[in-house]
């Protein structure tokens, strides 16, 4: 009798751990699923997805926290959506509003101006099959998939998610000073001196401290570009103004007022003007925005007039994206060290232009494509009276721009 009821206790124990949804992890293959979309109709997202990199983003109008995350996300899937990756061809948001009221679900939509997702509704729930097959039980949840259909991540922190997206693209993000110059009102020569600055991601975390110098200027060392920053002078009773305090770029020119915050001021500087406030050339083709930023450190040979193996496969990741968009264009930086004389300096950038120019045309990309930009010694990466050899390497570099033409 022990033993009759031990058999049925085990086989209890078994039907009941068989009905148990089994968790997915990261290295999972991600399920494919039919959903409605906004449009009243039903598609089927076969895992991988058209070669792209994929989130899942489970949420509900009626879950507040959720309706604050999409304000977060629809900027990122801005950034990253038409980025260019090594394997994948593009970076989506796919949006599943889990509930059954559709009328709240649209008007969260067109409200919170969230254009950057492909939206979808799970209209049944959490016993909606999708929910059912991502083993979802709140929101929000997010999910994100490889362009191989694998799962690369469950719940990342926003950061994370960045960075891995930006680990995905063909290069990384450029990494420059910021800089500027803070006056408390709009003449640009009443200037906020010694005052304590905060740099800020869009997420509130902090990527630095400084103090304005003498000149009201400021500098942050080695900030990620591609993102909003949101600049906060500290809180003084001694900052004493009728108008806003204002913010200048290093050439002098006027970026925007800040707003009172909490006794203080702040700054909200969207990545599209990030730009303005780094140190460096800010030129690009046509004076607009790059679409890929990023620095090469070429060896060369023969006095600048040769490639070396190593020179060319880093050059190869250029010649890939430009091969594969035609409506794009590349401006080429060629920047040495300290060393040389002003003229030398310059005539051996020129040399190094033209041999990146000469290898990208052989490369089938068209001349009319390519601007050559010697820069000489200026705008060093590490300025210093005696630099070392580490230094000086630093300083000789090739800065790519590459954008719609």
């Amino acid at each position: 009798m022990k033993k009759l009821a031990f058999i049925l206790i085990f086989l209890c124990a078994k039907i009941i751990a068989q009905d148990e949804p089994v968790i997915l992890k990261v290295g999972d293959k991600a399920p494919s699923f039919l959903i409605n979309l906004q449009q009243n109709s039903v598609q089927s997202f076969n895992m991988p997805y058209m070669n792209r990199l994929v989130l899942l983003h489970f949420w509900s109008s009626s879950v507040g926290r959720s309706k604050v995350y999409n304000k977060t996300l629809n900027r990122i899937a801005g950034r990253y959506k038409n980025a260019l990756y090594r394997n994948a061809d593009g970076f989506e948001v796919v949006a599943i509003a889990v509930q059954s009221d559709k009328t709240a679900w649209n008007n969260s939509i067109k409200e919170d101006t969230l254009n950057n997702f492909t939206h979808g509704i799970a209209l049944r729930g959490y016993k909606e099959e999708v929910c059912k097959l991502y083993r979802i039980t709140q929101v929000p949840t997010d999910i994100l998939i490889d362009h191989e259909g694998t799962i690369l991540a469950i719940n990342p922190h926003v950061r994370v998610l960045e960075d891995i997206l930006d680990e995905k693209k063909n290069f990384l993000p450029v990494k420059k000073n910021v800089v500027g110059t803070l006056a408390l009102s709009s003449n640009p020569s009443d200037l906020l001196r010694y005052s304590k600055l905060y740099l800020f991601d869009a997420y509130g975390d902090s990527l630095g401290l400084t103090t304005t110098n003498q000149n009201g200027g400021f500098v942050f060392g080695n900030i990620k570009l591609n993102q909003d920053f949101i600049l906060k002078v500290d809180n003084q009773s001694d900052i004493i103004t009728s108008d806003p305090i204002a913010l200048y770029s290093q050439s002098g020119e006027k970026i925007m007022e800040g707003k009172t915050h909490k006794g203080g001021f702040i700054f909200y500087i969207p990545s599209g003007m990030a730009n303005q406030i780094t140190e460096g050339d800010h030129s690009t083709l046509g004076g607009k925005i790059g679409t890929v930023n990023v620095i090469k450190d070429l060896v060369f040979k023969n006095n600048g007039t040769g490639l070396l193996p190593k020179d060319e496969t880093e050059l190869n990741a250029i010649v890939l994206i430009l091969q594969k968009n035609k409506s794009l264009a590349v401006e080429v930086k060629a920047y040495t060290d300290s060393k040389l004389k002003d003229a030398e300096s310059y005539l051996l950038t020129k040399t190094q232009c033209n041999t990146v120019k000469n290898y990208l045309i052989n490369k089938g990309v068209e001349e009319s494509r390519i601007k050559q930009s010697p820069k000489g010694k200026s705008n060093p990466r590490k300025k210093c009276t005696n630099c070392s050899e580490d230094d000086h390497k630093s300083n000789r570099r090739i800065e790519f721009v590459v954008y719609k033409n």
